[in-house]
């Protein structure tokens, strides 16, 4: 009788539970920028041309920018009008699953030898699931976690093998990745970081110092040369996208940090909402960090310099934007691995308690039956997310203002988070404001402090009237946070005050109180104000 593969039916079942639970996140909530993707991935396709000039705010008629993003969005929208939303949400959820999967199957072939160890990669794949759940869904930067994962790949089989053929393969990736997100610039940091540790690494191996570190001595500086060649090509092939130098002036303009100030995403991870799983992650990383560092210098143990190294500087990117936790967890997940497996001897603990681990894997296939029943039934298969999350969008505004025309040519402020939205279901407008340009120079800084200004008390009255906006769309939704005891007494966090805050809106007020304005539309959801 053939003996019974429980790993392979438990990896199986692991993924498609992952797929599962995915597809649910995916399906509970609506991207506040889905709706420009998918209009700029409209007119792409339509025009067949990379768009160039802004089609969307009146408040930048005219002017050129760059959609770093065009080529996903021109993919979505082809999926969108062929499969639908629910096209859209299985495309993203195989995103992932591809980079759970390819991850799993780089660490076992390279660094594990006993297959037990597998709980262990599914253990810390399902932590970092959890830990990034708030960056994943129709996602476009999940792009970017895919291709770094390959980047990772290429450069370790060109260390491991000194081929150079393994490196012609950065060309596309590279050309590619910066026709689909912005994201590519964090590809090409770690291609000439690795390149600066392996200087690194030649130069000390002369001296006492190298004993601390684990360093190929057949890696030389031909190697690095035939590298630098690659690396420098791949940059090359970034200006033959459509967009040419253009993205990288575009791009430029991100070194105003305002906006990592006041989007929610781009906080610190100590910032409220505070994200557990995240913190857990990352705990694990700084632990198992400072336990290399003790053993090398404790136990006389080696220590791979480019994983120490790399894995710091993105634990620290992590720490200053919740965004950047998913590249944390790609680059830092081998070396999660490879020390957790070297710590414990898993083939002799199994081999004392082999009734007990047969117990352990049938109990883990009958659980993960189960809870892939429960996700499967768990889903909310929205055909059209434009109407169906209208308790956090302004749809029956956007009926009002469609059936009163003699608003139309009136100029529109909207909310920011609004903006996406309202582009995909009211184009036969123009808006203030939308997630697209948040850096984009404007009036001598940037287009999101600019929509900022607005809620400013001193500025209120004069910016409505420096614009000429007659007409004002806003969110009336009460915020309301609440904090557990950790984040009350350790980090300091007032309740009380933060909400009051939250829910400050001088605009609101101003609007209120003011006789040059009238109310002529009310929701649970949304105003609307017109100028008298």
């Amino acid at each position: 009788m053939k003996k019974i593969n429980f790993p392979k039916i438990i990896q199986i079942l692991f993924y498609i539970f992952i797929f599962c639970y995915l597809l649910a996140h995916s399906y509970s909530y609506l991207d506040p920028d889905f709706g420009w993707h998918l209009k700029v991935g409209e007119q792409i396709v339509t025009e067949k041309a990379v768009p160039i000039f802004d089609y969307y705010n009146w408040t930048l008629a005219g002017k050129q920018w760059v959609d770093h993003e065009w080529g996903i969005n021109a993919i979505i929208f082809l999926i969108y009008k062929t499969f639908g939303y629910f096209g859209i949400n299985i495309f993203f959820t195989l995103i992932v699953l591809l980079v759970l999967i390819v991850l799993n199957i780089f660490i076992q072939k390279y660094f594990l030898k006993e297959k037990n160890c597998l709980f262990f990669i599914l253990f810390f794949q399902s932590l970092g699931v959890l830990a990034m759940l708030p960056h994943l869904g129709v996602r476009m930067q999940e792009i970017t976690i895919l291709n770094l994962l390959l980047l990772l790949i290429i450069i370790y089989n060109y260390e491991k093998n000194k081929k150079a053929k393994a490196l012609f393969w950065l060309l596309p990736l590279f050309y590619f990745w910066a026709c689909f997100h912005a994201g590519f610039l964090i590809g090409i940091f770690v291609m000439f970081f690795w390149l600066i540790v392996k200087l690194i690494e030649i130069i000390i191996a002369k001296y006492k110092i190298s004993k601390f570190f684990n360093i190929n001595n057949k890696f030389n500086l031909k190697n690095i040369h035939t590298f630098s060649c690659f690396a420098f090509l791949s940059v090359l092939m970034t200006l033959f996208t459509p967009y040419g130098l253009k993205l990288y002036e575009f791009l430029w303009d991100y070194k105003n940090t305002f906006y990592m100030a006041h989007i929610q995403e781009w906080l610190s991870i100590f910032s409220f909402s505070i994200l557990y799983w995240q913190l857990l992650y990352s705990a694990f990383v700084a632990v198992v960090i400072i336990l290399l560092i003790t053993d090398v210098l404790t136990k006389e143990k080696k220590i791979n310099l480019y994983d120490l190294l790399i894995s710091l500087f993105f634990i620290i990117l992590a720490f200053k934007s919740k965004r950047h936790f998913p590249l944390l967890f790609i680059v830092s997940f081998s070396m999660m691995i490879k020390f957790f497996v070297d710590s414990f001897d898993f083939k002799e603990i199994f081999k004392k308690f082999p009734k007990q681990l047969f117990l352990v894997k049938s109990y883990l296939i009958i659980v993960f039956l189960l809870i892939i029943i429960g996700q499967i039934v768990k889903i909310n298969f929205t055909p059209d997310p434009f109407l169906s999350f209208n308790n956090d969008y302004p749809q029956k505004a956007i009926v009002f203002l469609k059936n009163n025309s003699q608003y139309d040519n009136l100029n529109l402020f909207n909310p920011y988070d609004w903006g996406g939205y309202l582009i995909w279901a009211l184009p036969e407008r123009k808006f203030f404001i939308d997630g697209r340009l948040p850096q984009y120079s404007f009036k001598e800084h940037t287009f999101l402090e600019e929509y900022f200004d607005f809620f400013d008390k001193e500025k209120t009255k004069n910016k409505l009237d420096e614009h000429n906006i007659q007409l004002v769309l806003l969110d009336i939704e009460e915020k309301k946070y609440k904090f557990n005891w950790f984040e009350k007494y350790f980090l300091g966090f007032d309740e009380k005050e933060i909400n009051k805050q939250a829910n400050e809106n001088y605009l609101r007020d101003y609007l209120n109180n003011s006789n040059e304005w009238q109310k002529i539309y009310h929701d649970n959801i949304s105003n609307i104000y017109v100028k008298k």
